[in-house]
């Protein structure tokens, strides 16, 4: 496995909730992401041996998950694409413990 730290796709406005983008989320691959893909500073995604996401957490300003996947509902942004660890430019490679620091404190907070 390969963890990186990345700013790409973090200039997002967040959604105003109105019907039509509540209606969007029910059919959305990512249903609990819309509302917080706004507040992602940065991304740690995690990359599988052939170089293809696996998990990601997106993190805020302060350096807080506002959202991690996969999960039960939700896909994942990075796993919705096409995208692998080479189409990463701008990355910064991290260890497997930072990245799991991060992940355990995202699923404490969210129960």
């Amino acid at each position: 496995m390969q963890y990186l730290r990345t700013r790409l796709a973090t200039n997002r406005a967040t959604p105003k909730r109105r019907l039509l983008t509540k209606l969007l989320s029910l059919i959305s691959s990512n249903p609990d992401y819309e509302a917080y893909l706004g507040d992602v500073a940065e991304w740690l995604v995690e990359f599988d041996e052939d170089g293809l996401p696996s998990r990601e957490i997106g993190l805020d300003r302060n350096g807080q998950p506002v959202l991690a996947g996969p999960d039960g509902r939700n896909y994942g942004f990075w796993l919705d694409t096409n995208m692998t660890l080479g189409d990463f430019d701008d990355r910064e490679t991290i260890s497997q413990n930072t990245f799991e620091e991060k992940w355990q404190a995202w699923h404490n907070e969210v129960g």
